[in-house]
């Protein structure tokens, strides 16, 4: 607390975009130090900023990593990741091509299936997110193909 005002916690905001054929656009981040999980394959995501809303936070980091302007649907919370932040997952959907995205951050933006998700690193966070939309129907393929 700072002059009695309790400050929010932070927290991070991740978006799991579909195309049509129902793969998700994984984004492969950078292998350096101090970035959350380096060399990973993860999705277009980041942390709040003051202020913003999880919406605004989404759709600035959205911006910042894909120059993607789309609509999104909150669906799932997590209570705490990896770093202790709290995250919040959104869905949205883009049919375009990765490769003509001329990339701000990390190394590749590419679509996959869901069964080739567990062939990939993926932060465990992400992973159990994944899981749980396709668990409710929220996303394609069949239940447990992606990994942990």
């Amino acid at each position: 607390m700072i002059s009695g005002v309790a400050r929010p916690e932070p927290f991070g905001v991740a978006a799991i975009i579909t195309d049509r054929l129902g793969r998700v656009l994984m984004h492969l981040r950078d292998d350096h130090p101090g970035i959350a999980w380096p060399g990973y394959w993860s999705l277009p995501s980041g942390l709040a900023e003051p202020g913003e809303t999880a919406a605004e936070a989404m759709s600035r980091e959205l911006h910042e990593e894909t120059g993607l302007s789309i609509a999104l649907t909150q669906r799932l919370e997590h209570p705490k990741d990896a770093e202790g932040d709290r995250v919040v997952f959104f869905t949205g959907s883009w049919d375009g091509d990765p490769a003509t995205i001329p990339l701000t951050e990390g190394v590749k933006l590419e679509f996959y299936p869901l069964p080739g998700l567990a062939d990939l690193r993926v932060p465990p966070f992400v992973a159990l997110a994944l899981r749980q939309l396709q668990g409710r129907g929220l996303l394609g393929g069949g239940v447990g193909v992606v990994g942990s």
